[in-house]
């Protein structure tokens, strides 16, 4: 079984908007929905996580359309996004053996991505979308180049990041009993030792974080 973790519970604080980014609407969808829709054929299940809030209304708009008939389920994030991603697999049922994590401000995914992550975690690996970097890359430190970084060995990471489900709760369970907050969840997977794949990015994924993304 397969299932999906929807991160959509972050206040887009650098959005500068009052509504949080992704429910804002774009071609007439929230961006929350944009993400989750390309998921949908994939999964078994899945758990949306979002504001407080915001729970009525999502599950209000989930109870229509492509997604009435799924096996969805809405709840509350935590304070942090790894807090929330750890419940987000809390609640995801135990059969679950492929666990894919997504952004909600990222609407532009597509299924050649998801297929591409989830045939690698088939294989029992981890894997994260990764982008070649084109520039070239300066380390600065307080506003003083301090050297050039070898690109080759750089990329950008996106989602959706894939895991056996097995292995991204050794990885959280280790975090926090650490108290180690990763950037994102490939890190902590890392981070216990075990083999995270990259997989080839898109450049289309774009993860919406100020409001000239939109």
């Amino acid at each position: 079984m397969t299932g999906l973790i929807l991160a959509a519970a972050g206040s887009g604080s650098r959005f500068g908007s009052p509504t949080p980014k992704q429910f804002l609407r774009m071609g007439g969808k929230r961006l929350y929905r944009l993400a989750l829709d390309p998921f949908l054929p994939f999964l078994n299940e899945a758990v949306i996580l979002v504001p407080e809030d915001w729970i009525d209304t999502v599950r209000r708009e989930l109870s229509a359309g492509a997604a009435k008939d799924r096996d969805l389920r809405v709840a509350p994030g935590g304070r942090h996004r790894q807090d929330t991603v750890s419940r987000g697999l809390q609640l995801l049922s135990p059969g679950v053996e492929i666990v894919l994590v997504h952004d909600a401000a990222r609407p532009y995914v597509d299924a050649r991505l998801i297929s591409r992550v989830i045939r690698t975690v088939r294989r029992g690996k981890a894997a994260v979308p990764v982008l070649k970097i084109r520039d070239t890359v300066k380390e600065v430190v307080s506003g003083r180049v301090e050297g050039t970084l070898e690109r080759e060995r750089l990329g950008l990471a996106q989602t959706p990041q894939g895991f056996p489900a097995e292995i991204l709760n050794e990885a959280l369970r280790q975090a926090g009993r650490d108290h180690f907050y990763g950037t994102d969840e490939s890190s902590l997977v890392e981070r216990i030792g075990a083999e995270v794949q990259a997989v080839e990015g898109d450049p289309r994924n774009l993860k919406v974080t100020f409001e000239g993304d939109l």
